[in-house]
């Protein structure tokens, strides 16, 4: 890019700044003269200083023949709005649809009364670090959240299999219970029927092995004591 002294010459030697009225008057002349062309050699040929852009801009802007001074009209702002919301940012096409008014000035004014002012970089970065905090707090509560309830459930979980552990302890406390009394009414009928049962097999393991062969009466002795009670 081309640095500018401060006599508003460019390293080119082209001269920047305000336009003097001698430049209006020879920009004016060729123009009128020679009509618009290629505005690097309009500048060349006019005797100008001035670069082709910087010829073209103050020949639309404020020397063209027609240009309309002063502020815009109610009528020209509800076409600039009407226009704006058709085609957007296309100024010289919205200048084309207004007589005597420049694409730089129809610009110039939306800019100033319609443009929403951008947010400022930090104030932006403060906006995105604080919505960035709050999503990380929303994420960290619901992460707790879903522990909590996990915990919650578990805790419900061994609750439920304590008391149905209780429940099968009592119906096996009730079971054992009802046996033993069971076995406490039976048991004076099957100690008796045991104790006839032992009675009869001791009695007849005894005559089998002798016992009381002894203490019975022979017959015989009885047969021949008899006898001789006789012969006496």
């Amino acid at each position: 890019m081309a640095g500018v002294d401060s006599w508003g010459m460019s390293d080119k030697g082209l001269r920047k700044g305000p336009w003097t009225a001698e430049e209006d008057r020879l920009l004016n002349e060729y123009v009128t003269m020679h009509g618009e062309g290629r505005w690097s050699c309009v500048a060349k040929c006019a005797g100008l200083n001035r670069s082709g852009k910087s010829c073209r801009l103050r020949w639309v802007n404020y020397l063209k023949p027609g240009l309309k001074k002063g502020q815009l009209t109610p009528q020209e702002q509800s076409i600039i709005t009407e226009l704006h919301s058709l085609w957007g940012n296309k100024w010289s096409m919205i200048a084309r649809c207004l007589p005597g008014r420049t694409d730089n000035e129809i610009k110039n004014y939306w800019r100033t009364h319609f443009k929403v002012t951008r947010p400022n970089k930090s104030l932006r970065r403060n906006g995105e670090r604080s919505k960035t905090s709050a999503l990380r707090r929303q994420q960290f509560r619901r992460q707790q959240q879903q522990q909590q309830d996990q915990q919650e459930a578990k805790q419900q979980q061994m609750e439920e299999a304590v008391t149905l552990a209780q429940e099968d302890n009592k119906q096996a406390v009730e079971l054992m219970m009802c046996a033993n009394l069971e076995d406490e009414q039976f048991l004076p009928v099957m100690l008796q029927d045991d104790y006839d049962n032992n009675r009869a097999n001791d009695f007849i393991e005894d005559i089998e092995e002798g016992v009381y062969w002894g203490g019975l009466w022979n017959m015989d002795d009885v047969h021949i004591d008899h006898a001789q009670c006789g012969t006496n």
